[in-house]
């Protein structure tokens, strides 16, 4: 039953009541920044307002939207079975939650006292009645629901392809907004408490107000505390909700999840794929967080397909707009009932601290001697012929999550993709001879890797995919290149253009690997191993000793250090 309250065909409703009460809190934002030009326009504004609000249709959308919404939310928050969410989605829970709580005091003392004493709600009474007892809560609430809304609004805008280009603009309005609507308030409550200073003022103004008495102020407190304890049972019953789910999800049958390149877990059953991601921390990418809205969580159904609920109508008009294969699904939207294995198609980014920092250390510009690899991808335009965009981007990401896996298990640096291609740093950090032992290995375990790689797509490739491979080491500049824009850590040099240069000519001696006797001796590799050969490097006066190598798997064991395992390990046999 709480499944359905997850379902994604209610995220419209939640999404139609959320912009509701979206502009109403916006109205009575600009309402309270309106008093910064005295109260006068702030009670103008705010008959405008109530026109609306107040009117026939005002009187049904307003509450039923708050209802459907709080409603919704709270109900989906029942039926989650992962507590494990991103930082924004659990602000987002906890200033939902935290709304209603600031916002009773306010809308209770509102409707009291304008039924039951015929209080006058204008700008000026509110603000006098406000400052200084409430004059906290009130800006807690003001601040705590424009923080919900905007959460949710980020999350509904950024799928949208021109949000990159206003997502600035929109963050400037968002900071604006409410300190505007602060300042004003403060303004209003001053001007308020000067205009009713005397006695004799605030006498005539409780008089034609219609001020509640402490009689009134009692009763009006009891149905406040009422109200606060009637949603403290809401949520109660939602924590027991989710204790309960939680507690049965730890006894019930289990299923296994085979992640390509990555662990293999076992989840309960009925947790959606995103769900099993964020429980067992593996990071999986999703741009609306789980609501439908794009394609980036979606997942390559690799075994298991069998028996998979077919996709519903947003998970089924997402796929469709991105043109996707039939063994593709969104991860938040696909819940398996038996095991599973997938592949992830959209890699979350993560920059890791140390290179971060490094990255920030080299930025001016260093020089520094290590070890270039760039690999390219055999006869890929005939590859890619017949084939639809969709189909070639998947196809290079695969690849180059492969690739880029044995890479960084061996304490490589990627430096840029290039189409089919990419250029890999080595012996940053740790030295040019450990980088160049890292740069081979990392030839090796790519080698290796390729037989699964390929072995998985057999029936999308036909022979397999093909790799050409070369290695130089030398001198290279380390800088911030570009301009303020596009600019990037990356690589230059004359050692960057003949590595370049040795992996191109792979193709003409029909092999997987070139590499410089300079690489070989910083890497104390027996130069006798493969064929040795000068060439002169085109473009260039110079002159370099090669070895070729048939395939990178023919390479003896090394002893590497500093690779990205940690400690020192062998190449593997």
């Amino acid at each position: 039953m709480l499944d359905k309250l997850s379902d994604p065909r209610l995220q419209p409703f939640r999404l139609a009541s959320g912009l509701v009460l979206f502009a109403f809190a916006l109205a009575h934002f600009l309402n309270h920044a309106a008093a910064l030009a005295g109260l006068d326009a702030a009670n103008a504004v705010q008959d405008w307002r109530l026109a609306a609000t107040q009117s026939a249709i005002g009187r049904v959308i307003l509450p039923f939207a708050a209802a459907l919404h709080v409603g919704l939310g709270l109900g989906k928050l029942a039926a989650r079975r992962a507590v494990v969410m991103p930082h924004w989605e659990w602000l987002q829970i906890a200033s939902g939650i935290l709304v209603p709580i600031l916002l009773i005091p306010h809308v209770v003392a509102i409707t009291y006292f304008t039924s039951r004493t015929g209080f006058d709600y204008s700008y000026t009474s509110v603000a006098y009645l406000l400052w200084p007892a409430d004059a906290l809560l009130q800006s807690a609430l003001l601040l705590v629901v424009w923080l919900h809304g905007c959460i949710g609004l980020m999350y509904w805008l950024r799928t949208k392809h021109w949000y990159g280009r206003a997502k600035y603009w929109l963050l400037a309005t968002a900071v604006a907004v409410p300190l505007l609507a602060l300042t004003g308030f403060l303004a209003a409550a001053r001007e308020a408490h000067v205009q009713f200073a005397s006695p004799d003022a605030l006498q005539v103004a409780r008089a034609a107000m219609h001020w509640p008495d402490a009689t009134q102020v009692a009763a009006m407190i009891d149905v406040r505390m009422t109200s606060w304890a009637i949603y403290a049972g809401i949520l109660t019953l939602v924590a027991a909700a989710v204790g309960i789910r939680q507690h049965a999800a730890l006894r019930a049958p289990s299923i296994s999840v085979a992640y390509s390149a990555g662990p293999t877990v076992r989840s309960p059953i009925s947790a959606s794929l995103l769900e099993i991601s964020r429980t067992q921390r593996i990071p999986h990418a999703s741009v609306c967080g789980g609501r439908a809205r794009c394609s980036t969580c979606r997942v390559r159904i690799d075994h298991g397909a069998e028996g998979l609920a077919p996709p519903q109508a947003a998970e089924r008009a997402t796929l469709a707009r991105i043109g996707a294969a039939e063994n593709v699904r969104l991860a938040c939207q696909l819940r398996p009932q038996h095991d599973i294995g997938i592949t992830r198609l959209v890699a979350p980014t993560a920059q890791p601290l140390a290179r971060m920092v490094q990255s920030m250390a080299d930025a001016d510009g260093v020089e520094k001697h290590v070890a270039i690899m760039f690999l390219d991808v055999r006869g890929f335009t005939r590859l890619s012929q017949d084939r639809l965009p969709f189909d070639i981007v998947f196809l290079l990401n695969q690849l180059f999550a492969t690739v880029g896996e044995a890479i960084r298990h061996e304490g490589g640096w990627i430096d840029k993709y290039m189409g089919d291609g990419l250029m890999a740093v080595f012996g940053r950090d740790v030295g040019l001879e450990t980088g160049c032992r890292q740069a081979l290995a990392a030839a090796r375990s790519i080698d290796l890797a390729l037989d699964g790689f390929n072995q998985r797509l057999a029936a999308e490739v036909a022979g397999g995919i093909r790799i050409g491979i070369g290695i130089h080491a030398g001198p290279v500049v380390i800088g911030r290149i570009g301009d303020a824009d596009s600019a990037a850590v990356t690589v230059i040099g004359r050692t960057v253009n003949e590595a370049s240069r040795l992996e191109a000519l792979t193709k003409d001696h029909h092999c997987q690997l070139i590499l410089s006797q300079a690489v070989a001796a910083s890497a104390g590799l027996d130069a006798t191993i493969a064929p040795r050969q000068t060439i002169e490097v085109r473009g260039s006066d110079s002159r370099l000793e090669i070895l070729i190598v048939k395939a990178a798997r023919d390479l003896p064991s090394l002893e590497v250090a500093g690779a990205g395992g940690g400690g020192k390990e062998r190449m593997r046999a």
